[in-house]
């Protein structure tokens, strides 16, 4: 609702005064931020100067070690308040063009007169009478922004809950320090402001949009009572971001015991970790620690030698089916495989082999150099399990590599001596005693390190090993999966002989990289992480039951913030356990994770309503998926998807060039033309790149994308947006098996503001009308 001119002049007076209290307290803390810099670089000049060296008796060295420690604790405070300074301008410089976003008049129960309370990115106080005039978006009395429409209100404060009346919900939009609209809303957030935000063009960055936190989606981010929050949020609900708001929620009201590196987020893949990247700091946070599943995977599985596939590999086995040429008895057998080694009853079956080798069957490896067998992997089984086996296999594991160290100690003194003579006795090496013995120990060091780093990171446990044993020993699985209370599957004997197969060729495939790390946690004792306390994921919906429960072995005082999408599960190992009707989201999946995080601890919400592709293709893309989750499209229409069949490539390649083209000139920043698989991407852009000079190749090792023309797998722009997405092929010939179908959604639901659909023959019959 717009407000009197009037009352418009006022608004842009104040927004004119506080934009110049924050220039000049920007030009204040830079000064004092030089000032306290050219301290710091002349007590660091004068560090040497001002101590006197002395070590000619023992209290001379601590008189000398006390000033050093006071000059450095000096050094230290002058280094914090000089960060501190240049904190505060850095913030400062962030909002100085556009101060705040909202206000709210609101008048406290038992008050006689309102608050002003104007809403931004941080927090503003005028130096000289102390007065508020900006609040955080993240301080208790904002939520009633996000929360109430005028009338009663309450919000919550660490001591207790305000209750009051809100007189008053106000948005501004200000650029340049100018203000350039302004408007009173009512039940949410104001429409107006949601479409500017979703009219204007996709960026290669997300941004963060404070400024339209919708009510559900506050209650996510502020949200502190569960140990796990599940947030099923429809493509384009905003999940990601509301998230990395969450994130940046409680880095400010726990500040003083919380930090960024206390926060882990698992990303699908690089690109999108790159897309992510902006958000905290344009909140004024630093980046929480970013990776992505497989690169913890290989991380873990470093020392192995093996090659690990990931999970696009898989993914590209999986949709190619048999088309190309790969034997169908196979491809069967590993989708089994994939499934069972996704499922609660391979992690019990893994669960009990751990508890089997508390007492017998850990493959340990022999240390040796060259032919020469120091200590024998008999003699570290022996050892192992001399130790009383109601001792945790982590601190038994942990002596051992004590002893192993020792051992190697004394084999290291004997080399050296071994070396030594050869030297003296060689007539013609001429040195002096002291060079013989230096570079006797020298090669000893050289020879054993390698031996000690080993035994440090426990490198002596042939995991790989006992998980083979799984497979190759019938009768142990049976064995275990029976003390597990569970049962071997029916196609057993398939998955067995796979697996055997592949893991004899030197091959780790994505779907045992997961169980074989856990397993390699138990046996080692190393499968947790004690400092994490926040870990987000997105794209839950590709996480196994298995994933989960490693994540929560893994980060045990962790509270998870699990962000998906069962519309968009496009791993067959997430949907293991979903059926194959092709419906999605149902209750099973919020029903496993709940199991595992344990169900009291867990809250799901569901966030159903879509902003980021206009009314029409979000219309076009739920018919995809006619039982998946409720979907409701913003009130932001547009041009209805285009479907265009092509007669042959030739004539979809020039289709596709001369709709980019329309797209581009149109005034769109990015353009997307999305595949099916690698194969389709690199055969597409083969005959559109001379079509489309500067066309962008993205694949899975790509770090970060421009904007403009680019072209990739479906799968890839997961969690991504663009202003048009074009479909290269979609054909029946392309999508028609049920495992395609939630990745066509997913390709379908990237679109903020046009999408194009080509295909050659029949149309997939994901589109058929019922």
């Amino acid at each position: 609702m717009a407000i009197q001119k009037e009352e418009r002049e006022q608004e842009a007076q104040r927004v004119a005064a506080v934009r110049a209290s924050i220039k000049k307290r920007i030009g204040e803390l830079g000064e004092i931020a030089d000032e306290r810099q050219s301290e710091l670089t002349a007590i660091g000049r004068a560090f040497w100067d001002d101590i006197s060296v002395n070590a000619d008796n023992a209290d001379d060295i601590i008189e000398t070690a006390a000033s050093m420690a006071q000059q450095e604790h000096v050094l230290i405070g002058q280094k914090r308040s000089l960060s501190v300074a240049q904190d505060a301008l850095r913030k400062l410089q962030r909002v100085v063009d556009s101060p705040y976003f909202a206000r709210i008049d609101f008048i406290e129960q038992g008050e006689k007169q309102p608050e002003k309370i104007y809403i931004g990115l941080t927090s503003f106080i005028d130096p000289k009478t102390d007065e508020i005039l900006i609040y955080d978006w993240r301080a208790p009395i904002a939520s009633v922004f996000y929360d109430y429409p005028p009338g009663p209100a309450t919000y919550r404060t660490p001591e207790m809950d305000v209750s009051g009346e809100l007189l008053l919900k106000r948005q501004y939009i200000i650029k340049a320090g100018a203000l350039q609209d302004v408007f009173d809303t009512g039940i949410s957030i104001g429409d107006e402001m949601l479409q500017q935000m979703l009219s204007r063009s996709a960026d290669e960055r997300m941004q963060s949009i404070v400024t339209t936190i919708q009510r559900e989606q506050n209650q996510i981010i502020r949200d502190d009572q569960h140990k796990v929050l599940v947030v099923q949020g429809a493509a384009g609900s905003g999940k990601t971001s509301v998230a990395l708001q969450r994130i940046a929620y409680l880095l400010y009201k726990y500040r003083t015991r919380l930090s960024a590196e206390n926060m882990i987020l698992f990303s699908p893949n690089s690109l999108f970790s790159d897309y992510v990247s902006n958000v905290l700091p344009e909140l004024g946070e630093a980046n929480m620690q970013q990776t992505t599943f497989q690169d913890y995977l290989a991380h873990k599985l470093s020392g192995t030698g093996l090659a690990i596939e990931d999970p696009y590999d898989q993914l590209e086995f999986i949709l190619a089916g048999t088309e190309q040429g790969q034997d169908h008895a196979a491809y069967e057998a590993r989708m089994q495989g994939i499934r069972y080694k996704a499922s609660a009853a391979f992690l019990q079956v893994i669960e009990a082999y751990g508890e089997k080798l508390k007492t017998r069957g850990i493959r340990f490896s022999d240390f040796a150099v060259g032919k020469k067998v120091l200590i024998t992997a008999e003699q570290l089984s022996e050892r192992f399990y001399s130790k009383a086996s109601t001792q945790p296999i982590g601190d038994r594991m942990e002596h051992l590599s004590d002893w192993i160290l020792e051992q190697l100690e004394e084999i290291q003194a004997d080399v050296e001596k071994r070396f030594y003579r050869k030297m003296v006795r060689e007539p013609k090496y001429i040195g002096t005693e002291p060079e013989m013995k230096r570079m006797s120990k020298s090669k000893a060091h050289k020879a054993i390190e390698p031996l000690k780093e080993r035994a440090r990171s426990i490198a002596y446990v042939d995991a790989l090993g006992m998980y083979r044993d799984l497979f190759s020993d019938t009768s142990l699985h049976h064995e275990l999966a029976q003390s597990a209370g569970e049962e071997l599957p029916a196609v057993w004997e398939t998955i067995r002989a796979f697996t055997v197969e592949v893991l004899d060729q030197g091959t780790i495939l994505y779907e045992d990289a997961t169980p074989l790390v856990y397993l390699k946690g138990l046996v080692e004792g190393q499968l947790r992480i004690g400092t994490i306390r926040y870990c987000v994921v997105d794209e839950a919906q590709d996480y196994s039951p298995f994933h989960y429960a490693y994540l929560k072995k893994l980060f045990p005082r962790a509270r998870f913030t699990l962000l998906g999408d069962w519309n968009q599960g496009i791993f067959t190992h997430a949907n293991a356990s979903a059926g194959t009707s092709g419906g999605a989201g149902q209750p099973g999946e919020y029903a496993s994770i709940s199991e595992l995080m344990k169900e009291d601890e867990t809250k799901t919400i569901r966030l159903v309503k879509s902003y980021r592709s206009t009314r029409e293709i979000t219309e076009f893309a739920c018919q995809v998926l006619p039982h998946g989750e409720p979907i409701e499209p913003f009130s932001r229409s547009g041009e209805p998807p285009r479907l265009t069949r092509a007669a042959d490539e030739t004539e979809l390649s020039r289709l596709i060039a001369a709709a980019v083209q329309k797209r581009r000139d149109g005034g769109a920043s990015s353009v997307a033309i999305l595949c099916k698989t690698e194969r389709e991407t690199e055969r597409a852009h083969a005959l559109l790149g001379p079509l489309l000079p500067g066309l962008q190749r993205i694949h899975k090792q790509t770090q970060h994308y421009e904007a403009g023309v680019m072209i990739m797998p479906a799968y890839l722009a997961k969690g991504l947006e663009f202003d048009a997405v074009i479909l290269y092929d979609a054909g029946a010939a392309v999508y028609a098996e049920s495992r395609e179908r939630k990745l066509f959604y997913t390709a379908c639901t990237r679109a903020q503001h046009h999408l194009d659909l080509f295909y050659l023959g029949e149309l997939t019959p994901f589109l058929m009308r019922k």
